[in-house]
């Protein structure tokens, strides 16, 4: 039986049906994620209004795969205990919690999720000539506001701070690094639970078809 090991930056919906997935609607979910987070490395400084769309897209998504995870697992026995787990997780962690409220208020609402960057540039007279400074590149996440509760952009994901996420990636804007970070967190989820509550599936593997069992998954 082999296992699904799959770059998902490159990975393709149809790459995913090759394999027999239990959660494979989940699967292409996430595959809609990355591909709206290529958007977002692609317009990069460019376009601020295709920036918006592109991590409004990711947030929509993102959503959309833990759905169809609940979906998928309901009624699974050894599901209700990992459920737990993970709804826990999504209520209290900073960045979890964030990313599901700003999509909650794309979906229903016109607020601004995102601002452009502002250079706040300066120039100051020198001796023979002229310093410019100016604020480091960013598109900064805004707090959100849900039926009257406000979710202000995290400062922490799985009990570390964002300062040290963003400095394993420095010059990478606030957005691009929490879409990192909950794609991670969202292919760690379904290993999991892939391996946890449908490990029948690879039984009916022995016939040849590539198997359930995920292995390691690379994200960028």
């Amino acid at each position: 039986m082999s296992e699904l090991n799959f770059d998902l930056y490159n990975v393709t919906v149809d790459d995913l049906q090759e394999y027999d997935l239990a959660l494979i609607a989940a699967f292409v979910e996430l595959v809609g994620a990355t591909n709206a987070y290529k958007k977002m490395v692609e317009v990069g400084v460019g376009s601020f209004h295709q920036y918006d769309m592109a991590w409004r897209e990711f947030l929509q998504a993102i959503d959309r795969a833990w759905n169809k995870v609940l979906v998928r697992c309901h009624g699974e026995k050894k599901w209700q205990k990992l459920k737990s787990k993970y709804e826990k997780l999504r209520k209290e962690d900073p960045l979890l919690k964030y990313v599901a409220q700003a999509r909650n208020v794309t979906e229903h609402s016109i607020s601004d999720v995102i601002m452009d960057w502002n250079a706040n540039l300066k120039a100051q007279p020198v001796l023979g000539g002229i310093h410019l400074s100016w604020s480091p590149w960013d598109r900064p996440l805004l707090p959100v506001t849900n039926r009257g509760a406000t979710f202000l952009p995290p400062k922490k994901h799985l009990s570390k701070s964002m300062d040290y996420y963003r400095q394993k990636r420095p010059g990478v804007e606030e957005p691009r690094v929490v879409a990192e970070l909950a794609m991670q967190f969202y292919v760690n989820l379904m290993q999991e639970i892939t391996n946890e509550v449908f490990p029948e599936i690879k039984k009916r593997n022995a016939g040849g078809v590539k198997g359930n069992s995920i292995g390691p998954v690379q994200i960028l």
